[in-house]
């Protein structure tokens, strides 16, 4: 799962200030929210894992 928004738009969702570039922490999230101050960009992305179970 990929979540790409602004800065603002991630400050807002998380009620955090983001104010540099770099990882951040996110409440229930998996992995570090990236701040781009200069793209003026947060992603978020989510792994997961895909599984093939075969039925006799």
């Amino acid at each position: 799962m990929v979540i790409p928004a602004t800065i603002e738009e991630w400050e807002e969702w998380t009620g955090m200030r983001l104010p540099s570039s770099g990882g951040y922490i996110i409440k229930e999230g998996l992995v570090p929210l990236e701040i781009d101050k200069t793209m003026n960009k947060g992603v978020y992305v989510e792994p997961n894992v895909w599984m093939r179970h075969y039925l006799d």
